[in-house]
């Protein structure tokens, strides 16, 4: 019995395996299923992916004499799209070239071309004789019949042209025809040039040629007026440009403002509002056509293109008149990376990093952690409404390590209440080979977290505290006096500061280590003390400038001892006879070692 039973199972599987799949069109007259869609399709200019549910058409020609060419079913296969390819012809002595039939949604769609003709007289284009759906999107096609007619929109649910171009001729007949109560077909992107009207029972259409209804000859063509706009894509740190420009003649941005999306909704952004990493934003002009320049204010057939760094993205009008037009355009999400460093009140990020300030004076490379300096002036900017020091510092860092190059002479400044250079960093390198100048409540201020601080290189940085301290370390003053950092200087660098009347000129540090051959060479008397430079009474030195310089780099110390006095005057003297002194004895820098050099001594001696 058991036998039996299997033997049964095996014979109603091998019959069911018989029963093809009916793909739901034809082509010339051929049902096409799965036992015969490769096999008919082979070197056509047709084919069908059963996996996407697509029927291609290629380059070549398609010619019958059967009833129709192409018929889709769409009782059978309601969702059946149709991509042309190429260049294809669809030919012979058919009564309708394409015949769409059942309660189907189907799509002809692609960048290629399709070529209808008939050379039977009074056949037709496209028909339908069922409820059907119908979208042509992109491609180009083109209709010629004799005494028959080109497209039939009778019985068609809907008809739908996006941004494709149909040229019908009908010699003796007619372009397009409909019955009563037929659908009007939806235009997008596209358009219907003198009219595109149905008669009062909504069946017939006016053409192109002014022939009234059922004209011979239609044609419905591309649209899209691109109208180029320039507006400066949203960069993290920074505030929304005022204006935009076009740039197609004839057009001018009229308006412009920006929004910012909160709560799935667009808001218009505060003034002096920065955008922000992880935000969207809209940008809304309002677009004027100048001269004779005009949209068409039939359809919304209109685009913009919008340069931005990251490629053009198309955007569609809202056309308000004849004359103006009115657009949105959404960016994207700002993605990408944001450093903990503000530079004249901009935050730097991936998109800033290779021109922070825009000025071209202002890099920085995150793969080594490099601030350069290539001159200017840096200036605090607070656009925040409350105090915001990370904006109001000339420069603000809390990346550990960072290095700060001074490559061209560069002046900082610090907003008022703001500091000059504020580091959080655990580390920080300041170097180079040119002077930076440093102004700001605290000209220098480490801040919590900070260890250490080295300046070293060729660089010179001159500092001012025009409130308090000049360069200040990392002090925690409770719930006992703590400090937390170092500062090293050495190499060939030169550090002065001064404090504010009253201020520390150079203190709050755990240790100040200076490089071999360094000296405090200002004010007279000076030295490192346990945390701060110090007078020569061992008290911190308050209101005028510390100066701390590699011995053979102060000028007019001759001799190398680290001070410049009457023994550099007779050093000069040794040196123009011809004896080998440690410093430079040409101290006036005119090139010649002279008795000019030995009064220059003098000079620097009286102005101590």
């Amino acid at each position: 019995m058991k036998k039996i039973f299997t033997l049964l199972f095996a014979f109603v599987a091998m019959a069911t395996g018989l029963q093809a799949t009916d793909y739901g069109f034809s082509i010339r007259g051929y049902a096409i299923t799965s036992d015969n869609y490769q096999s008919l399709s082979a070197g056509a200019a047709w084919s069908y992916d059963p996996s996407t549910n697509v029927l291609h058409l290629k380059d070549g020609t398609i010619s019958s004499d059967a009833i129709n060419v192409i018929a889709l079913r769409g009782d059978v296969n309601p969702t059946l799209k149709v991509s042309v390819d190429g260049l294809c012809e669809l030919g012979g002595k058919f009564n309708a070239s394409i015949d769409i039939r059942g309660n189907g949604n189907h799509t002809f769609y692609g960048t290629g071309t399709l070529d209808i003709e008939s050379s039977v007289v009074g056949s037709n284009g496209i028909v339908s004789n069922s409820s059907s759906n119908v979208t042509f999107k992109d491609l180009t096609v083109n209709i010629k019949s004799y005494r028959g007619v080109g497209f039939n929109v009778s019985h068609f649910a809907s008809i739908t042209f996006d941004h494709c171009e149909f040229n019908i001729s009908t010699p003796d007949g007619m372009a397009m025809y409909g019955v009563e109560n037929s659908c009007t077909p939806q235009l997008i992107l596209c358009s219907a040039d003198r009219g595109w009207k149905s008669d009062s029972n909504g069946c017939g259409f006016r053409g192109i040629t002014g022939e009234g209804l059922f004209a011979s000859k239609l044609e419905i063509l591309r649209d899209i007026k691109y109208v180029g706009v320039n507006v400066a894509e949203p960069v993290s740190g920074q505030k929304p440009a005022t204006t935009a420009t076009t740039i197609s003649s004839g057009y001018k941005v009229t308006s412009l403002e920006w929004k910012k999306k909160l709560y799935g909704n667009f808001y218009s952004m505060e003034e002096n509002e920065v955008f922000e990493m992880g935000q969207t934003y809209q940008v809304i002009f309002d677009i004027e056509a100048q001269g004779d320049s005009l949209f068409n204010y039939l359809d919304t057939s209109i685009a913009a293109m919008v340069p931005t760094t990251n490629g053009n993205s198309p955007s569609f009008f809202t056309v308000n008149t004849h004359k103006n037009a009115y657009m949105e355009y959404t960016f994207p999400e700002l993605v990408g990376t944001q450093y903990d460093l503000w530079v004249g009140g901009t935050q730097v990020n991936d998109a800033n990093k290779d021109d922070v300030l825009g000025n071209g004076k202002v890099t920085y490379n995150p793969a080594t952690s490099t601030l350069t300096l290539k001159g200017g002036t840096i200036q605090g900017n607070n656009t925040d409404p409350s105090f915001n020091i990370r904006l109001g510092s000339g420069i603000y860092s809390e990346i550990e390590g960072i290095t700060i190059d001074v490559q061209g002479n560069t002046t900082i400044q610090g907003e008022d209440g703001c500091e000059g250079i504020y580091l959080y960093g655990k580390s920080t390198i300041i170097n180079g080979k040119a002077k930076a100048i440093v102004s700001g409540y605290n000209g220098l201020l480490l801040g919590a977290g900070a260890e250490s601080l080295t300046i070293n290189g060729n660089v010179e940085i001159e500092v001012t505290g025009v409130n308090y301290t000049g360069i200040y370390g990392n002090v925690r003053e409770r719930p006992r006096l703590n400090y937390l950092s170092t500062l090293t200087i050495k190499d060939n660098a030169k550090v002065s500061a001064k404090g504010n009347t009253g201020s520390v000129s150079l203190g709050g540090w755990k240790e100040i280590i200076l490089g071999e051959g360094f000296a405090v060479t200002k004010p007279a008397g000076a030295s490192v003390g346990e945390h701060a430079v110090v007078d020569a009474n061992g008290n911190d030195v308050k209101g005028e400038w510390v100066v701390i310089a590699k011995k053979s780099n102060i000028k007019g110390d001759v001799n190398g001892d680290g001070d410049v006095n009457i023994a550099d005057a007779v050093a000069v003297l040794q040196a123009m006879a011809h004896y080998t002194v440690p410093g430079d004895p040409d101290v006036n820098g005119d090139g010649n070692l002279s008795i000019a050099d030995f009064v220059a001594v003098l000079n620097i001696m009286a102005q101590q």
